[in-house]
């Protein structure tokens, strides 16, 4: 990819580009069928150091059959047969002392087998998509996800200082962003 021309585009349309955190979830609920769930669900996510816990404002949820077979590479979907297998061949039960604890065993489980997918969404300055995370990990959601937050990431100084801040980036690591932005971009026809 020429990503001197691909830059060239994004920055004389990186208004167009720059979305507000409520324009993403909506683009993303529309185009996945997702449901906005309470962060208390994924009761790990206190525990994560990839995103700022405090700053977490939206979780969402996609279980839908039909999306769902669409949002894997050929690869996810081995890995999540390997683990349907797995838990089938080493006959696992797994106890929980209450309902909060065995909804969100089977919440792990179903991420695991490629049943459901959630999306965590932070705001460090609470007007944009500033990091998310995509539990099971789909390629293809991390990259619509990426096409619509990373125009505020590098049109934006104080977004793009706040998410170099927030994730310790090295200027290597901000340039190498910059380019899986661009092909994100691209690969999802915004320029």
């Amino acid at each position: 990819m020429d990503y001197v021309k691909a830059s060239h585009k994004f920055q004389h349309r990186k208004q167009q580009l720059t979305f507000k955190k409520e324009t993403v979830i909506e683009r993303v609920c529309r185009r996945y069928n997702a449901i906005e769930i309470p962060k208390d669900d994924i009761s790990d996510l206190v525990n994560d150091d990839q995103l700022e816990y405090d700053a977490i404002f939206c979780c969402l949820k996609i279980d839908d059959v039909t999306i769902l077979d669409s949002l894997f590479t050929p690869s996810e979907l081995d890995d999540f047969e390997w683990e349907i297998q797995d838990n089938k061949r080493r006959n696992r039960r797994y106890r929980s002392d209450n309902q909060k604890e065995a909804d969100y065993i089977q919440l792990l489980l179903d991420e695991m087998e490629g049943r459901r997918v959630d999306i965590v969404l932070e705001s460090l300055d609470g007007a944009y998509i500033t990091g998310f995370l995509v539990r099971n990990q789909s390629e293809v959601i991390g990259s619509y996800l990426y096409a619509l937050v990373g125009g505020a990431h590098f049109a934006d100084p104080v977004v793009k200082d706040l998410v170099i801040r927030a994730r310790e980036l090295t200027e290597e690591e901000v340039e190498e962003s910059y380019r899986d932005y661009l092909d994100d971009l691209v690969r999802w026809g915004h320029i």
